[in-house]
């Protein structure tokens, strides 16, 4: 699947996806209340499982993120519940990890068949379809999974029922936003991408696709650390994008103000677009995650079109390594 057949596919696979999930969901054995989880993936399936740690602790879990390549390390056990995430479920430093770990295993990947399924106990399956090299629909699909995978093990649900439809509205009022910015944006030396709290996963995928797909050099960063020195370097031939409503907002209209083109991503109503300010208003969603996936949206667009613009097809990797994926 190319990318932009991706990304224009997610409101369908979102559907297909939940369905699959839902059906699932009651064969994963359920949890001690006071369970520690560990949530582990590496690249795109790293920075989903940050804004899922962060998500199922305001659901009362005990939840935290841990990137596989460190677990390699020190795979001794800490945690009672581990959530290993890999959308092709090939991910070697996933499955390795998992591999060596004794406590209750929970497997999220597109494929039933993949190296993953033998180092798990409960599996759920994505069932979410091809996708793009560049992931669109499987990330996408694979935050879905864990927000409805939290809501179950808290036992309080909320209605994904709504999200294909919320992500198609954002898909198509993005896009003219999107190519009003193109031109700034491609001219960009480096864009730097800040989020908080839960938009954390938005940030670092943003910062990856956009590395992948347009081979742009980006940055990620937190909101409030980005105040304590990273923007420092800032000036008009940087550009960033913004996501979020609280310190973000004051942020970008102060960034924009340095001369940077920036990109806001929020669901305020109330933000005015400037010269260098464009605002992506985004709507309210039924859960932290779903509203990941809405945000994601218009950095995929962004990426999608960029590499368009630079005569890039988005078809692979230039640099493949032999060992980041088994057979």
């Amino acid at each position: 699947m190319q990318f932009q057949d991706g990304l224009e596919a997610q409101p369908q696979v979102l559907a297909q996806s939940a369905k699959a999930v839902r059906s699932k969901l009651p064969t994963i054995k359920p949890i001690k209340p006071d369970a520690v989880i560990a949530l582990v993936g590496i690249g795109a399936s790293e920075h989903a499982a940050r804004s899922a740690a962060l998500s199922w602790r305001e659901l009362g879990l005990h939840a935290f993120s841990v990137p596989a390549s460190e677990l390699l390390a020190h795979p001794e056990a800490f945690a009672d519940v581990y959530v290993g995430l890999s959308e092709s479920g090939r991910s070697a430093e996933t499955v390795a990890v998992l591999k060596k770990i004794s406590a209750h295993r929970i497997g999220i990947t597109n494929f039933a068949d993949a190296p993953i399924v033998d180092v798990v106990e409960d599996l759920l399956p994505l069932e979410s379809g091809p996708d793009s090299p560049v992931y669109t629909t499987g990330y996408t699909a694979t935050l879905q999974a864990l927000g409805m995978l939290g809501e179950h093990l808290a036992g309080q649900y909320s209605d994904w029922s709504s999200l294909p439809n919320l992500a198609s509205s954002v898909i198509a009022s993005a896009r003219p936003i999107i190519e009003s910015v193109l031109e700034q944006f491609d001219k960009a030396r480096v864009i730097d991408v800040v989020g908080s709290s839960t938009s954390s996963s938005t940030t670092g995928e943003g910062a990856l696709l956009l590395r992948e797909a347009a081979r742009v050099f980006t940055s990620t960063h937190e909101t409030l650390n980005y105040l304590h020195g990273p923007m420092e370097p800032l000036e008009a031939e940087a550009a960033c994008i913004i996501i979020g409503d609280g310190r973000e907002i004051r942020l970008a209209r102060e960034v924009s103000e340095l001369g940077c083109p920036t990109l806001l991503i929020t669901t305020r109503t109330d933000i005015e677009t400037t010269a260098l300010l464009s605002v992506i208003q985004i709507p309210t969603a039924p859960s932290p995650m779903a509203l990941n996936i809405l945000q994601i949206l218009p950095i995929q667009l962004l990426g999608s079109l960029l590499a368009t613009r630079r005569g890039l097809k988005v078809d692979g990797f230039r640099y493949k390594q032999d060992d980041t994926k088994l057979d």
